[in-house]
């Protein structure tokens, strides 16, 4: 997971962290969001899992049957990615993957939950595809 560091504001009598949009593009907080946001967003089955495990705990096979067209290999690696930055957490045993119940952590829905505001503004400013 990503340390990155944050800025204290006072918004409506409550103090709130968030982006600091004044740094130079080169700094540490930028290069870590960036690249999380690359890795997320840019990662083809990472959005349709965490919109799968925004209903709840999923298992393994569930994940699998719920996504098509993903591998194995390519989903344990995504799975592993989103566990590694704190998006996702896992129950099970270590040793047998499939197994294993995926959730989202804290992190993970406030994820979500932009990825939705995304989607709303490409609904709203993409033509419909043509058949």
């Amino acid at each position: 997971m990503y340390n990155v560091q944050e800025t204290t504001v006072q918004k409506e009598g409550a103090n709130l962290s968030e982006f600091d949009p004044s740094l130079p593009y080169d700094s540490d907080q930028m290069e870590k969001g960036l690249h999380l946001m690359e890795s997320i967003i840019g990662g083809r089955w990472n959005p349709m899992i965490l919109f799968m495990l925004e209903k709840g705990a999923q298992s393994y096979s569930a994940l699998k049957n719920g996504i098509p067209y993903v591998s194995d290999t390519e989903l344990k690696r995504k799975l592993d990615m989103l566990h590694k930055h704190g998006l996702i957490e896992k129950q099970g045993p270590a040793d047998d993957g499939r197994k294993n119940e995926y959730r989202l952590t804290g992190f993970g829905r406030k994820i979500v939950h932009t990825l939705h505001h995304i989607m709303d503004i490409s609904c709203q400013s993409c033509p419909p595809l043509e058949n």
